[in-house]
């Protein structure tokens, strides 16, 4: 988990001097990473606002809400179990349910630490034909016990440094297209065939980028230089032999628009069409017709980049779209993104986006620390509010049923140790 990576960091420091053993350590560490102006952020969204005494506020910072929500998410701890070792450790003395409501009001919040964090990653791009490489995609993350989409995470990685291009939390209605991401010039972007459509291709053209994106038959038609429509399956069917690179130039219209570009193929090898046409049979709904057994054994890509790569590096290209794919499985597999424990859309929104903050947190501390850092083995302790040593490690979620019997719990490891 991300926790665990940080309570890790501190304890390399610690061990070599570094830093002292206060339980604000861990918070300072995270702090130092934050964008500027964050703390300004809240005041300007309303977050923090003065109140008469009378009604008992506890929380005039930002940074103690953000503290507790970001160790919630990183430690998948429950809303009763972190308010208790809020308390126990003198940070704040709130109840869950009031550490719930602000978990409902953070998420635009977050969001926008998340674009500035985006906006500010730091990069050493290497360069095809001196055009940066971005793959976007999409996820998806379920609550509990649900049986369909209850969040969607569109997410864009930059290849040079394998940082963070764009990310935004949408609820189960927010579709996958190209015009989420806000492209830039001289950037390739390399997409999933359900981004394939004119009005994507044109969101990202107009923005002097260049798209690479797997062709689809059923939602993005192309032109030749007369207007004509491109037979794509009577090119698949001539093309016979294997391995062997082909294009031909194509255009994209959208409403008055004709955007240039090019079409490229390859036809599989024997053994991986065969893999192809099984993985297509198998996701279809309905048997398979003849163009879909075959379409299934090319790669077959629209790009707008017209000379600066050849046909066979566009495609050799197009292969590393799976490091997002990748990304997403550390992402859930790892960080437990796909691991909801809320059910309402508002703390979804607000848990989703401290996981992922933390996560810029992890790669800012990985890439830019004052000091090598050791590889470190499995296990180890978790992040969490307390001193390492207090906190068990087994990765399993406390079932907290009663808030004050924890934080006694807590007052006496604390006391304990102190003797």
């Amino acid at each position: 988990m991300l926790g665990e990576y940080l309570a890790k960091f501190v304890a390399v420091r610690q061990k070599r001097g570094m830093t002292t053993t206060n339980t604000a350590t861990d918070w300072e560490l995270i702090e130092a990473h934050l964008p500027a102006g964050w703390r300004e952020l809240g005041d300007e969204m309303g977050l923090i606002r003065a109140r008469p005494r009378h009604m008992g506020t506890k929380i005039m910072d930002i940074g103690v809400a953000l503290r507790l929500a970001l160790h919630q998410a990183g430690t998948s701890a429950s809303l009763r179990a972190t308010t208790a070792l809020a308390a126990a450790t003198g940070v704040v003395s709130i109840a869950a349910v009031s550490l719930h409501l602000w978990m409902k009001k953070l998420g635009p919040y977050l969001t926008k630490l998340l674009a500035r964090m985006v906006g500010t990653a730091a990069f050493a791009p290497e360069k095809w034909g001196g055009l940066q490489i971005i793959v976007g995609d999409a996820t998806t993350v379920q609550r509990p016990a649900s049986k369909g989409t209850t969040a969607r995470v569109h997410y864009a990685l930059r290849l040079a440094d394998m940082t963070p291009r764009h990310i935004e939390v949408t609820d189960e209605h927010g579709g996958e297209t190209a015009r989420r991401f806000r492209a830039e010039p001289n950037e390739v972007w390399l997409l999933d065939r359900c981004y394939a459509n004119p009005p994507g291709v044109a969101s990202i053209r107009n923005r002097g980028a260049h798209i690479v994106v797997r062709y689809n038959r059923g939602t993005l038609p192309v032109y030749d230089k007369r207007g004509k429509h491109i037979d794509v399956m009577s090119l698949l069917e001539h093309t016979a032999v294997r391995e062997n690179v082909r294009q031909c130039r194509a255009f994209v219209h959208f409403g008055d628009e004709k955007i240039a570009g090019r079409l490229c193929w390859v036809r599989l090898p024997a053994d991986k069409a065969a893999q192809a046409r099984q993985r297509a049979a198998k996701e279809s709904d309905r048997p398979c017709d003849s163009d879909t057994l075959l379409a299934a054994e090319f790669v077959l890509v629209f790009t707008t980049i017209l000379s600066e790569l050849t046909a066979t590096q566009v495609l050799e290209l197009y292969r590393a779209r799976w490091q997002v794919e990748l990304e997403f499985k550390r992402a859930k597999s790892i960080r437990e993104l796909d691991r909801l424990p809320n059910f309402l859309p508002e703390t979804i929104h607000s848990w989703i986006c401290a996981k992922l903050l933390l996560q810029l947190i992890a790669a800012r501390i990985a890439n830019a620390a004052p000091l090598p850092l050791e590889s470190f083995p499995p296990g180890g302790a978790r992040f969490a509010l307390l001193p390492a040593s207090h906190v068990h490690s087994d990765g399993r979620r406390a079932l907290v049923r009663r808030a004050r019997s924890v934080e006694r719990r807590v007052q006496s490891a604390v006391a304990g140790s102190a003797l």
